[in-house]
Formats: C-alpha cells, sequence, structure tokens
C-alpha cells in the first residue's frame, strides 16, 4: 500500500471537510423554493435558513481562529466535524421554519470551527513554493462540492424531500470525524491561559445581526437598524484597540497584502450569493423549471470552478496573484452583466453564458487572493488569518443575501404596480445584477490599483 506523505493526509482530511459544507450549501440553494412551499413562507422567511447559518458562523470564526491558535486547530477541526454531523440530524427533522434555523445555528458552530482553522492547517503544513497549489486543491474541492449539490440536491428533493439533504451530511461528516482524528497533526501544547474577548466577540456578534435583521426587513430597508449596527462595528473597533487581548489583531491590519485581500474577498463573495440564491427562484418560478433541472444548471459555475480553480492556484505560485485577482473581477463582472439581460423567455444559453463567466472568474478569484494574504502573514497567526478570511466570506455571503433579497423585493414591488408579475419580476432582476456587476468593476478597479502593495516580497 501507498503512504502518502502528511501534507497529503491532511489537505485529504481537510478537503472532506470542505466537500461536506460546500454540498449542503449549494444543495440548499436548489431547495429553498422546495422548503418555503413546504413550510408556506416566503422568499424572504426561507432565507433565514441560510442567513441564520452564516451569522452564526461570521460572528464566531475570529473566536474558534484564535482558539485554534492557542489550544490547537486539528482539534477544533476536528470537534466541528462533529457539531456540523449532529446539527445536520436536526435539521433533517425540523418540521416548522424556526426549528430549521435553530437547528441550522447549531450547526453553523461546527462549521464556523473547520472553516477557522482549516485553511492555516494547509498553509502551515505546506511549503510556501506549494502553498497556492494546495490552496488552489481546496478551491477545486469547493467547486466540485458546489457541483454535487444541485444535481444531487434536484434529485433528492424531486424524489424524497428536502429533509434527504441533511441526511446525506451524516455518513461524511462521521467518515471525516474518524479521519481528522487520525491524521491531522498533533498541536504543540502552549502553557498560557486563553485570552477570550467577551465584549467584542460580542459588539460584533450584535453588529451582524443587526445589519442582516436591517438589510432582511419584510418591506423595506429598516435604516434605523443598519445605522445601529454600523455604531455597533464603530464601537466593537473602538474598544479593540485598547483591549489587552483584542478579537482583531491590529499588527495584521498594519500589512496591505492582508487588508486589500480581503476588501477584495468581500467585493467578490457578497456579489456571488446574488446569483447563487436568486437564479433557482427565477428558474423555477418564473420559467417554470423543475427542481432537478433547475439544479442541472446550476452546475455549470461549480463545474468551472472546480476546472479553474486548481489552474489558478498553481499559476499564482508562478507569476503572483494580482493578475489573476484582475482577471477574475474581470469576468465576474461580465457574468452578472450577463444575467442582467434575461427575460422572462426561456434562454437557457444566456443563463449558462451568465453562470459559466461566473465560475471561472470565482474559480480564479479564491486561492490566489488567499495564497497572497496567507503568504504576506506569520506563520503562527495562519489560524488567525484562516478565520479571519472565512470571517470576510460568510459576512460578505451573508450581507449579500439578506441586502439582495431585499432590494430584488423592493424593486420587484415597485414595479409589480405597472407591470405585469413577470415584467417587474424581469425589471427587479435586471437591476440587481446590474448592481452586482458594479460592485465587481469596483473590486477590479481596486485590484488594478492596489498590484504593487501585493506583490510577493
Amino acid at each position: 500500500m501507498i503512504k502518502l506523505e502528511q501534507k497529503w493526509q491532511v489537505l485529504i482530511v481537510i478537503c472532506i471537510g470542505i466537500f461536506m459544507s460546500t454540498l449542503d450549501g449549494s444543495i440548499l440553494n436548489i431547495a429553498n423554493p422546495t422548503i418555503a412551499d413546504d413550510m408556506s413562507v416566503s422568499m424572504q422567511g426561507v432565507q433565514w435558513v441560510a442567513t441564520a447559518y452564516m451569522l452564526v458562523i461570521t460572528a464566531t470564526l475570529l473566536f474558534f481562529g484564535r482558539l485554534g491558535d492557542q489550544r490547537g486547530s486539528s482539534k477544533i477541526y476536528t470537534y466541528g466535524f462533529l457539531i456540523f454531523t449532529v446539527g445536520s440530524l436536526l435539521c433533517s427533522f425540523s418540521p416548522s421554519l424556526h426549528l430549521l434555523v435553530s437547528a441550522r445555528i447549531f450547526q453553523g458552530v461546527g462549521a464556523s470551527m473547520m472553516m477557522a482553522t482549516g485553511i492555516g492547517i494547509v498553509s502551515n503544513i505546506f511549503p510556501a513554493q506549494e502553498r497556492g497549489k494546495a490552496l488552489g486543491i481546496t478551491g477545486s474541492i469547493v467547486g466540485i462540492g458546489n457541483l454535487s449539490g444541485p444535481s444531487i440536491g434536484g434529485l433528492l428533493v424531486a424524489k424524497f424531500s428536502w429533509p434527504a439533504i441533511f441526511l446525506l451530511n451524516i455518513p461524511i461528516g462521521l467518515v471525516g470525524f474518524i479521519l481528522a482524528a487520525k491524521f491531522l497533526p498533533g498541536d504543540s501544547r502552549k502553557e498560557e491561559h486563553f485570552k477570550f474577548d467577551l465584549w467584542g466577540n460580542l459588539l460584533f456578534a450584535l453588529a451582524a445581526a443587526m445589519l442582516l435583521l436591517g438589510l432582511s426587513a419584510e418591506q423595506a430597508i429598516n435604516l434605523d437598524l443598519v445605522s445601529l449596527g454600523l455604531i455597533c462595528l464603530l464601537i466593537f473597533y473602538l474598544v479593540e484597540r485598547k483591549h489587552p487581548y483584542p478579537l482583531l489583531d491590529m499588527e495584521l491590519f498594519r500589512v496591505k497584502p492582508f487588508i486589500y485581500g480581503n476588501i477584495m474577498s468581500f467585493a467578490s463573495y457578497a456579489t456571488q450569493t446574488a446569483a447563487i440564491f436568486l437564479t433557482p427562484f427565477y428558474m423555477e418560478k418564473l420559467l417554470q423549471l423543475s427542481p432537478a433541472a433547475s439544479g442541472l444548471m446550476m452546475t455549470i459555475t461549480p463545474v468551472s470552478m472546480a476546472i479553474t480553480a486548481p489552474l489558478a492556484g498553481n499559476l499564482s505560485d508562478r507569476v503572483g496573484a494580482t493578475r489573476l485577482t484582475s482577471f477574475a473581477f474581470l469576468l465576474m463582472s461580465g457574468g452578472h452583466f450577463m444575467l442582467s439581460t434575461l427575460n422572462g423567455h426561456y434562454d437557457l444559453i444566456r443563463i449558462a453564458a451568465g453562470l459559466l463567466l461566473l465560475g471561472v472568474g470565482m474559480g480564479s478569484f479564491g486561492s490566489p487572493n488567499n495564497s497572497s494574504i496567507l503568504g504576506s502573514i506569520p506563520r503562527d497567526k495562519a489560524g488567525y488569518a484562516g478565520g479571519f478570511i472565512a470571517t470576510v466570506r460568510n459576512f460578505a455571503f451573508a450581507l449579500g443575501i439578506a441586502a439582495s433579497v431585499t432590494i430584488f423585493t423592493l424593486i420587484l414591488s415597485s414595479k409589480a404596480s405597472v407591470l405585469s408579475y413577470g415584467a417587474a419580476y424581469v425589471a427587479a432582476n435586471a437591476w440587481l445584477y446590474r448592481i452586482t456587476a458594479a460592485i465587481c468593476l469596483s473590486g477590479l478597479l481596486l485590484s488594478v490599483l492596489s498590484r504593487q502593495h501585493r506583490q510577493p516580497g
């Protein structure tokens, strides 16, 4: 039997966790319309199945990243597998939206433990000249998980019902837990006690919750809640500057590749959710496609991402991240613009073209940008940096879903007073994707302007 080097054993274990979490998310996107119908809730109601999950992840990632650096990333990652698996079981038995959202919150704790530590574990065990390749492989697994989700989810929802999508996680999670306990590297024990920034965690969680609630209001954006959320973020920053053991590592905010990379991540991930969350509703509600057919179409983005991500990761080891991130934003802008031209007719080629551009752009962005960020910080802060990257990603995902659904609903309501439902839906769709295309163009501009600061040292 061929014995793999430890770095590859570790990468396989981490990839199992990535596959499970991305499979869960992409399956859920296809099942959302069915869950909404089954539980008799609106699009804005069912969005909380995804949003609550991402909110708890966002609020706890920095905590688990720092805890991993001090108490052992491998241990945190391993038990994250177990908690995620139990949460999946609870989700499958949830009879109401409130219980399903509660189970997703529990599941989110396990996902946060894995997300906060996985990238750092991979970054530390691979040498610098192979970091981009390893992160490219993880990016490919993200694509494969997303690729498998729509097709598997469409079949499961059609043949069984939506609880089956959560039951699928259980055997994967149990296998992952056993392998993680066996193969992840032992953690070096540190003598100092873990310093917990209680006020920082509470303020950040409160700010995130208020922003999401404000952006997810039923009829209009609640400016009072959004303002309170922004005030909490400001207070959080001021408290962190004076705290002896802050949740925010202020030293990393002096590293320009770290700052620019995370700003671009936010722009990229916040716009992705518009297409990933809303396109299945467009295909099933307006075009009347079945969940299976809709799921098949939604595989285009992850297929292209799975192919592109490892190529981009390898290329970033040779040419650096700057050119690739600029190219990625250009492609994503084109994808959003293409989706903005959709109408009420059965134009699957145009949908496929938009999703393809998005997938190639997403695959070209993630691993080069992450490699640039992680390569700019000390190795002993890899767990924290991985947690911060994941925090930005999930916060962007959550805000992206909340903002896109709210903006779409507001425009739809406005247009429906003078247009038919189909025409109003098309108009709302077009305006939303024009906005996301503009955000991606802003990311492209930042990538170009910051290139001299993000060149490898």
